[in-house]
Formats: C-alpha cells, sequence, structure tokens
C-alpha cells in the first residue's frame, strides 16, 4: 500500500507525522508512505531522523493550509497545499490513500474537489474504528456536520458498510443509528 501523508498537517507538524511515519514503514514490510509538504523541510527532517531506506519519498507542495483557515477559500487560493497535492496523487492513482491531521474541512473539501467518493455521497462523514468485545464497530460522522439531513444518514450508513466490509472484512455488516 501506498500512502500519501500530509506532511504539514497538524500543530506540531512535520515532526511528528515524518516520526509516525518510519514507525509504521518499520511495522509493515508492505508500506510505502509519500511525504507531502516544502522538499527542503522535509529532507532536512527525514535526514535527522536517521531514516535511510528506500519505502519513504517526498513530493513538493509550496503551500500549508492552516488550522484556522476557511477550507473552500484556503483551496481557492492554495492550489499547491500539501492537502491540495495528496488528493492529486491520489487522482492519479500513484497512493492508495491519503491521510492528514491539518484542517478537516480542507480535507474533505479538496476530496470532494478530486471527485474520489462514491459518485451518490453529498456529504462525507468521517469514520472511527472502535474495538469491541466481538471484533470492531465503525462510527460513522464523528462530530464534522452539525446538522445531517436524512439523506446524509443514509449516506453514511453506506459508506461505514462498505468499509466494515472491505476492510474489516466484516460479512454482513449490522447498520444502526445514533442521534443526539
Amino acid at each position: 500500500m501506498r500512502i500519501a501523508l500530509d506532511a504539514m498537517g497538524g500543530d506540531y507538524a512535520p515532526e511528528p507525522n515524518i516520526t509516525g511515519a518510519i514507525v509504521a514503514l518499520q511495522a509493515d514490510p508492505a508500506l510505502n508512505v509519500v511525504l507531502v509538504g516544502p522538499q527542503d523541510l522535509l529532507e532536512a527532517q527525514v535526514e535527522a531522523s536517521g531514516y535511510n531506506g528506500d519505502r519513504l519519498s517526498i513530493v513538493h507542495a509550496s503551500q500549508v493550509v492552516g488550522m484556522e483557515e476557511k477550507p473552500t477559500e484556503a483551496m481557492r487560493q492554495k492550489p499547491d497545499s500539501s492537502i491540495s497535492v495528496c488528493w492529486k496523487l491520489m487522482a492519479a492513482r500513484e497512493v492508495d490513500a491519503v491521510v492528514s491531521a491539518g484542517n478537516t474541512g480542507a480535507v474533505v473539501a479538496s476530496g470532494l474537489k478530486t471527485r474520489l467518493f462514491l459518485k451518490s455521497v453529498k456529504r462525507p462523514g468521517i469514520a472511527v474504528t472502535l474495538p469491541t468485545s466481538a471484533g470492531h464497530a465503525v462510527l460513522m460522522d464523528v462530530g464534522a456536520n452539525p446538522s445531517a439531513r436524512p439523506s446524509h444518514l443514509y449516506q453514511y450508513a453506506v459508506m461505514g458498510e462498505i468499509y466494515a466490509r472491505e476492510v474489516l472484512r466484516v460479512e454482513s455488516p449490522k447498520i444502526g443509528l445514533i442521534n443526539i
């Protein structure tokens, strides 16, 4: 699996993201990570870490979206942001997944712009996998959308069911609804 990692996402980026990528590479020999962000900065951080393997690469992105920025404005004004470049790599099928600890709204907006989600999904939900006594449960839309319509709830159920079946290998996932 090849993952694009927004190395500039999160409060203390890029150091913890690079450290996490290296730990993941050590744990999974089938994993490849593409760090996305300012090339000079990332090269210096990787060199300082002492990592010298061949499963970590860097793709340059000249812009970064801050946590306080408005997502749609940031995507319009920063087409070469690390978040946007991650999604462009996904659209070009150069990576299998995108990971970012950055501005959630910008991650979702950029993903929607690339049209890589299911065609019927109008509002993607953020998923969390929780351990249970029987394995794992997928909890969809963990606080990202304050006002979901019934059609959105249906879309979350479809996305959660696909994730449980395809990623967690649950043969017949059960679907429930919790609303507050």
